[in-house]
């Protein structure tokens, strides 16, 4: 969601639970400090792309953007409260079921199929207490065929995912463990090996026909008429371990190419104040 439309969104109450829900009383009595005007430019500066997590609050403004972006696309696409979501790749981000949790009334299941132990872990303490059903899967996500059957859910959701899944790929293809090792420690070794392989034009046919494995995997999970939707963010700092923060950028310009010439009955939704450039909806034809 734009940052305009968020900031007004937010002046108008639209996100109130998600608010009162998720962020302390000193967050909250900051944003209703600003008018609409003062919020978005809040936004725009802390959530600068590449984005500066030394930035105070930073966490807290990624959290109440993307929380509310996908509660409001939940809202766009008239999802129903008993709105059934499959995550993949999940890390130790809540932002989804945050989102998820404050649309459905109690009503909601979330699933996420999550490899790394330790992401795992913290994931569960995060989400503790909530009322939407949490089921983590401990495998990976080409392999939910073999928890879930097929047109399982609503919404299969990938938040920053695309790059995790490539790295994923590539690490296996250079044997970097990526289930037993802390995720922070190898990422650095992860992010040079797909550039490694970007560079020398090499990417493309080490990642395409497993990207495309999860992603049919993913489509036929979904219900006919749900979503697949993607997200993607770029932080400050890969350049300065040998990555492109401007590759990072194009992920999602990546996927929507080889998700098209893989012709998986996906045809894609524009929403209004969706940045095609950072977001991709496709529906299940």
């Amino acid at each position: 969601m734009n940052m305009q439309t968020l900031a007004e969104k937010l002046s108008a109450g639209a996100f109130d639970d998600i608010l009162k829900r998720d962020f302390s009383r000193d967050m909250i009595s900051e944003l209703e400090q600003m008018n609409a005007v003062q919020l978005e430019n809040k936004l725009k500066d802390t959530l600068a792309v590449p984005i500066d997590i030394s930035k105070p609050r930073v966490f807290e403004y990624l959290q109440l953007y993307y929380s509310a972006s996908w509660h409001n696309l939940f809202m766009e696409l008239n999802m129903p409260r008993t709105l059934s979501l499959l995550e993949v790749g999940s890390g130790d981000i809540v932002y989804i079921p945050k989102a998820l949790d404050a649309y459905s009334n109690n009503m909601g299941t979330y699933v996420t199929a999550n490899l790394n132990r330790d992401l795992t872990r913290s994931f569960q303490d995060k989400t503790k207490g909530m009322d939407i059903n949490v089921q983590v899967i401990e495998d990976d996500a080409a392999n939910i065929g073999l928890y879930y059957p097929a047109s399982s859910f609503d919404v299969v959701a990938f938040h920053h995912a695309i790059n995790d899944i490539i790295q994923t790929i590539i690490a296996d293809r250079e044997g970097i463990d990526t289930v037993n090792h802390d995720w922070w420690t190898i990422e650095p070794l992860m992010l040079q090996a797909v550039m490694d392989y970007h560079r020398k034009g090499m990417l493309k046919d080490a990642a395409y026909d497993a990207f495309i494995q999860i992603m049919d995997t993913s489509r036929k999970q979904l219900k006919s008429g749900g979503y697949m939707i993607f997200d993607n963010i770029t932080y400050a700092g890969y350049d300065e371990v040998g990555y492109s923060s401007e590759f990072h950028s194009s992920y999602i310009e990546l996927a929507r190419s080889w998700i098209g010439e893989a012709n998986l009955g996906l045809e894609e939704i524009e929403i209004d104040s969706y940045d095609k450039q950072w977001w991709m909806v496709l529906r299940k034809v």
